[in-house]
């Protein structure tokens, strides 16, 4: 048994466990690993938890935490343990922005020549609404003007991100610059700025945890969760997770935690250049 931290919405349940029992659901990005892998390195502790499904020990968030921990010789890691099916915690998407000085318009024009989609204008709110249904797997907008993917009726969820990376090289070849954001923030960019955003479908719950038990993730940044509540700052010392005794290591962390107090902040609250959409629960030194 763990550290429980009860929430109005959902109880959480803070523990050690071993890596190698953790399914992993979607790849990482080698740059973001890699500096996180420095940070870890420089300040020896693990500050928050990654998110765990109880039932299946798939991991929901902090893909990249748990393999900077495997690449620095850790063979355990401390989670948050929720339950995935609680409705209260909600599966979203991120929308990539595409931000250049090249013509989105040739950008389409040579996605048609260089892949076998069926490419259409539609407007915005229907191109996002093709896209929810899954009858387009993908919809790429930029100022007035918006065209809808579409591949073959059999095609998977999986085939459509497969297709939706192929579209990032693509994009990265024509030296657009790629990030992510959430559907809101980009379609606010897209009044606001000159970039394009590429609209993607969201998975279900279900979808995230056959492919990480298959042991076939998806692309990174395919899924977005939100919790009602994320503990923070757990600073568990990297030197404890370097063990192989996770009871033991479950015993010292129970001892940690039990010596600090909770503050809740948010939502929206920025902790550390990041703006939080749940309620943060940070542990603090009593």
């Amino acid at each position: 048994m763990g550290v429980v931290l009860r929430t109005p919405q959902l109880d959480m349940e803070l523990k050690i466990v071993r890596i190698k029992d953790l399914f992993m659901h979607e790849e990482t990005i080698p740059a973001a690993l890699e500096q996180l892998r420095r940070e870890l390195l420089s300040e020896q502790v693990l500050k928050h938890p990654m998110l765990v499904d109880s039932k299946t020990l798939v991991v929901l968030d902090g893909m990249h935490r748990v393999a900077a921990l495997q690449s620095l010789g850790c063979k355990l890691a401390a989670v948050c343990m929720v339950d995935y099916m609680n409705p209260a915690i909600k599966l979203f998407v991120w929308y990539r922005e595409f931000d250049g000085q090249a013509s989105f318009s040739a950008f389409a024009q040579g996605l048609k020549r260089a892949f076998p989609y069926r490419i259409s204008a539609e407007a915005l709110s229907k191109s996002v609404q093709l896209v929810n249904s899954r009858d387009a797997f993908a919809a790429l907008a930029w100022k007035d003007e918006s065209y809808v993917f579409r591949l073959d009726s059999t095609a998977s969820i999986r085939r459509f991100y497969s297709e939706i990376g192929r579209i990032e090289v693509f994009a990265e070849s024509m030296n657009y610059e790629v990030s992510y954001h959430t559907e809101a923030d980009a379609l606010e960019h897209l009044r606001d700025t000159s970039s394009a955003i590429l609209v993607v479908p969201s998975l279900t719950k279900q979808e995230v945890i056959d492919a990480a038990l298959q042991r076939r993730p998806f692309i990174p940044k395919t899924t977005r969760h939100v919790v009602p509540a994320r503990p923070l700052f757990v600073n568990v010392p990297l030197v404890w997770l370097r063990q192989s005794n996770a009871e033991e290591a479950n015993a010292r962390m129970k001892q940690l935690l039990e010596g600090k107090h909770v503050v809740r902040q948010g939502p929206g609250a920025v902790i550390e250049g990041r703006r939080y959409e749940e309620f943060a629960y940070v542990f603090k030194d009593s």
